[in-house]
């Protein structure tokens, strides 16, 4: 299976080859953009969900901040997160990650996956590689693991098996939710109405959520599950991506 894509640079189109492993064979759809992808994350999901000024501006020590992803994937945007934490000088932070994988790969596709990123976040990728080695990912539920960075703690609680199994088996509302599945028209199932409202009720008000999609029925549905919604300027050749706050 080979993909092409289409990105636009400096008003001008250059076509990107998408290898074969970088596709998911269940959406015939990519995991990630080709260009740039920890970059994408950061300006898509982090900046977008205001991240960075939450941990400026509230009093977070001594408390658990939860994050909610919806499509693990290769562990892109977990490593994405590390990364900008660690480069925003944070200290004493408590992270409870919580994401969700129907189809989780092997470790080994994992690192073959990840690869493109090793200049920038080697070490990053050998440590999530090496511990998700250690997860009996056949089995359904969750599966845990623990790390300990310059910036606090993190804990991946990864959940094997649908969304809204994941999201109704948390205990507590997420903080920040990154809507990180494939898209409405290659997996409809994870922006399905069900889906969002379960999202919105397990986010604290005032809590955010970001995604990539802008399409009109991601739009309408995170309305409908209480977020107020708006456009701002996408990465690379997306035009724009979507944010939203809980009322």
């Amino acid at each position: 299976m080979l993909q092409w894509l289409m990105h636009k640079k400096a008003k001008e189109f250059m076509t990107v080859q998408v290898p074969p492993y970088l596709v998911n064979e269940y959406y015939d759809d990519r995991y990630f953009d080709v260009v740039n992808a920890l970059e994408e994350a950061k300006h898509v999901f982090f900046h977008g969900s205001g991240l960075m000024d939450i941990f400026s501006c509230e009093a977070l020590e001594g408390r658990e901040f939860r994050i909610g992803e919806t499509g693990f994937g290769a562990g892109r945007l977990l490593i994405a997160l590390i990364d900008f934490l660690e480069q925003g000088n944070i200290t004493d932070l408590s992270i409870t990650y919580n994401s969700v994988e129907l189809h989780p790969i092997t470790s080994e596709r994992m690192a073959s996956i990840l690869e493109a990123f090793r200049p920038q976040v080697g070490p990053l990728i050998d440590m999530l590689v090496r511990s998700y080695t250690c997860l009996e990912i056949a089995r359904p539920g969750w599966h845990q693991i623990q790390f300990a960075r310059p910036f606090g703690t993190l804990t991946l609680n990864l959940w094997i098996g649908e969304a809204l199994e994941m999201i109704n088996a948390l205990d507590m509302p997420c903080d920040i939710w990154f809507l990180d599945g494939h898209g409405p028209k290659k997996n409809p199932s994870i922006w399905r109405p069900e889906l969002l409202l379960a999202i919105g009720e397990k986010t604290v008000i005032g809590g955010t959520c970001a995604t990539y999609t802008v399409a009109g029925e991601v739009r309408r549905g995170l309305s409908a599950a209480g977020f107020v919604v708006e456009q701002f300027p996408g990465f690379g050749g997306k035009k724009a991506v979507l944010k939203g706050r809980k009322k």
